[in-house]
């Protein structure tokens, strides 16, 4: 059985949250693989540990509360038993306003969020006692308020949003746009979210290529996808999955299918992935 329970943020965190949601349900599979995602995302697991595998397979335990940030690449974790928790949706630029000095070390990272938000300990403790989902979820809108420090960072926020508009936007006409240079516009998004937004761009594209995927129905068209997403042709979509999610599309494609959309970013697997060959990084410069 599952409960699932999802409200907005109350209108004083527009710009910091887009939802927070209550999860009580059993895991698909054992293990996750997590595509990267456009947004941060804080969590209070009410349940027992989940352990986070690295690419050779070395795995730790994620603590009671932790923060994933922007990533880069796909994760992989072991589910315990029973998923109970409480999490919160941020936007690209929402750490920043809760943690201004930290929020830059969250991206590519799953860390515990006593690191860079004060108040955790008895966040924790309040939502361990409370009786209902919306009740817990009232404290966490309570708490994300509560330790707002500032307002997010004018210029990070109209540039995702401006990104989210069009995934094809160059720093260049950006910069323009917002009235100030590259290098500024480069270096505050970094400072506030830990990424830049070429890099922010290029996962946003690929989250919403998986969508599409999905949206289509049956066998999927990779070439009109490509096209529809903004990539030039089937060798840079191949590129993508492989950075993104360690797969071809092809492979991904069939692993997915019998979960259906629900799984599109949450991939269900039976065991661990094979460690990649080492490789450098392909990441692409600002």
């Amino acid at each position: 059985m599952t409960a699932f329970v999802e409200v907005p943020p109350p209108a004083a965190l527009d710009s910091v949250a887009t939802r927070l949601w209550h999860l009580d349900t059993a895991p698909v599979r054992r293990f996750e693989k997590i595509l990267p995602l456009p947004s941060i995302h804080l969590i209070v697991n009410l349940s027992e540990p989940y352990r986070l595998f690295d690419r050779t397979g070395a795995s730790t335990a994620v603590v009671d509360a932790f923060v994933s940030g922007l990533q880069r690449e796909w994760l992989v974790i072991e589910s315990p038993a029973r998923i109970r928790h409480v999490g919160v949706e941020l936007t690209p630029a929402g750490l920043h306003a809760l943690a201004p000095d930290r929020a830059a070390t969250s991206a590519g990272a799953v860390q515990d969020a006593r690191a860079l938000l004060d108040g955790i300990d008895l966040l924790v403790e309040r939502l361990s006692a409370a009786r209902s989902p919306h009740a817990m979820l009232g404290m966490l809108a309570d708490f994300l308020l509560g330790s707002l420090v500032q307002a997010p960072d004018p210029l990070v926020t109209a540039t995702a949003r401006a990104i989210e508009a069009d995934v094809d936007r160059t720093v260049a006409s950006l910069a323009t746009e917002l009235g100030v240079s590259q290098r500024t516009l480069i270096a505050r998004f970094r400072a506030a979210t830990g990424t830049t937004p070429k890099q922010h761009a290029q996962v946003l594209r690929f989250h919403r290529f998986v969508d599409r995927v999905h949206a289509a129905g049956g066998p999927p068209d990779w070439a009109d996808l490509a096209v529809a997403s903004g990539y030039y042709d089937q060798p840079h979509v191949i590129r993508a999955f492989r950075r993104f999610s360690g797969w071809t599309p092809a492979e991904y494609h069939r692993l997915v299918a019998e979960h259906g959309s629900d799984a599109a970013h949450f991939v269900p697997l039976e065991q661990l992935p094979a460690a990649p060959p080492l490789r450098t990084e392909d990441q692409a410069s600002a």
